[in-house]
């Protein structure tokens, strides 16, 4: 028994202009038409999390930041980092959590060159530089987990996507092409159709298992 069933980019672009009709089965796609396809591929992938869809590329393995005493104030993130971060450092063999915190939290700091042995606050810009109070003192050997960007596609290897969108993509994609190819809109909407329900079933697998909490309303 096999369970490592998968596509590359290449074929399931072929999908997606099949579902389309810019080609039949057996026939061959156009280097232009691969290339736009293969772009709109990249931005379907590149867009998951914006979907609601991040398990697939949260880190397992804590990843050290790199800590300078030139500028002991900021530690760059991974170049592949997306969000949903979880900063810490251990002391004595216990974890300690940083709390990460937004730009206007950050800007109101009382004293934002306080030192510190460890910080106990950090803000992460956009530039992927994350800024930390108070300032340490010394290496905090801070570590991160977080959500990855997601490896760029090539023709002939599978998407970096879970093993049960695969088959979901070609869909996605045709449904991304449609206005490029110029598909009539009886067609695109059934296409839009057929994608809308696969992509609800995709989520709803994908999607994490959050807490449930209560408030009160006033």
């Amino acid at each position: 028994m096999t369970t490592a069933w998968t596509l590359p980019a290449a074929d399931i672009i072929v999908d997606a202009l099949q579902i389309v009709g810019v080609i039949g089965a057996g026939q061959t796609a156009s280097p232009g038409d691969h290339a736009t396809c293969m772009n709109a591929l990249q931005s379907i992938i590149k867009e998951l999390p914006l979907h609601g869809v991040c398990w697939p590329k949260v880190t397992t393995d804590p990843v050290t930041l790199a800590w300078s005493g030139a500028t002991p104030d900021q530690v760059t993130l991974p170049a592949d980092y997306f969000g949903v971060p979880q900063l810490a450092y251990t002391v004595n063999g216990n974890r300690v959590a940083v709390a990460i915190i937004a730009k206007a939290a950050y800007d109101a700091l009382p004293n934002p060159a306080a030192t510190g042995t460890y910080p106990t606050h950090a803000y992460i810009a956009p530039n992927n530089i994350c800024r930390l109070w108070p300032v340490p003192s010394v290496n905090p050997a801070l570590k991160l987990t977080y959500q990855a960007i997601a490896i760029d596609a090539t023709l002939m290897a599978r998407p970096d996507v879970a093993q049960t969108w695969i088959a979901g993509l070609g869909l996605w994609l045709a449904y991304e092409i449609c206005p490029k190819f110029a598909v009539d809109m009886a067609s695109r909407q059934d296409i839009e159709r057929r994608f809308l329900a696969r992509r609800a079933l995709m989520l709803a697998y994908a999607a994490e298992t959050a807490p449930i909490t209560f408030g009160v309303v006033g």
